[in-house]
């Protein structure tokens, strides 16, 4: 990978209100600055596509799409991993917050060939972080895989606390699920770590999710749940699969 790569943001947007601006603002003023954003509308029915417009004519960097019905967050990231540019690519929550040096790690991590995966510490509410720290260290293919289903752990199986390399993903084809709308993100991380060997965790809390009250983890469905819970135990039965 190139001493400088560049780095993906996929941000998927529907009616995110003020938390936008904030969370794009908190993109430009990173440390790193070799990114392109991919901004997703997934027919917003507030002034979020206006925000997007906004941002996009004040840097050349972000790129915008709108879709024209309510696609879901799958079908917004699918469509920033079919048209990166980036050596690496991240699924940023457009309504969370990013540390300063949340993509400088991302690119330190990764720059190295042999690693397959980078992920960082957070900050969610009750659920707590990782802590402080500045250091890598390395996780065990065992010992990732086995936090995707494990709630609350450091590593998790979130996709926005990790930065993931396109090469991995093209040649295996990983994309997210489009019929999911609940751990759609467990199972993009499942199949990609399935396929990969070597992962650092960065324990500095570098990423923020900020509760909405109208966000889908709060208006799930019963549906929804119990689709969550096939995908939870489809996760399981590929760990026994797995080789190290």
């Amino acid at each position: 990978m190139a001493e400088n790569p560049l780095i993906t943001i996929s941000i998927p947007a529907y009616n995110l209100g003020s938390y936008l601006s904030k969370t794009l603002d908190s993109i430009l003023n990173q440390t790193y600055q070799n990114f392109e954003v991919i901004l997703v509308d997934d027919a917003s029915t507030d002034h979020t596509p206006d925000t997007m417009a906004k941002y996009a004519d004040k840097d050349q960097r972000i790129h915008t799409h709108y879709f024209q019905s309510h696609e879901g967050v799958s079908k917004a990231r699918n469509y920033a991993i079919d048209n990166a540019k980036g050596d690496i690519i991240v699924f940023v929550d457009g309504d969370d917050l990013l540390e300063p040096q949340y993509l400088e790690v991302m690119a330190r991590g990764l720059a190295d060939p042999s690693v397959d995966l980078v992920a960082v510490g957070y900050n969610w509410g009750w659920r707590g972080g990782s802590g402080t720290g500045n250091q890598f260290r390395e996780v065990s293919k065992t010992n990732a895989y086995a936090s995707i289903n494990r709630r609350g752990g450091d590593f998790g199986g979130y996709t926005w606390n990790k930065g993931f390399k396109m090469s991995i993903i093209r040649d295996h084809q990983i994309q997210f699920d489009e019929s999911l709308d609940l751990a759609e993100d467990l199972l993009f991380t499942a199949d990609y770590i399935f396929v990969s060997h070597r992962f650092l965790f960065y324990p500095g809390a570098l990423y923020t999710k900020v509760s909405r009250s109208n966000s889908i983890i709060h208006s799930a469905t019963w549906e929804m749940r119990s689709k969550e819970q096939v995908v939870r135990r489809h996760i399981d039965e590929m760990a026994r699969k797995m080789q190290p």
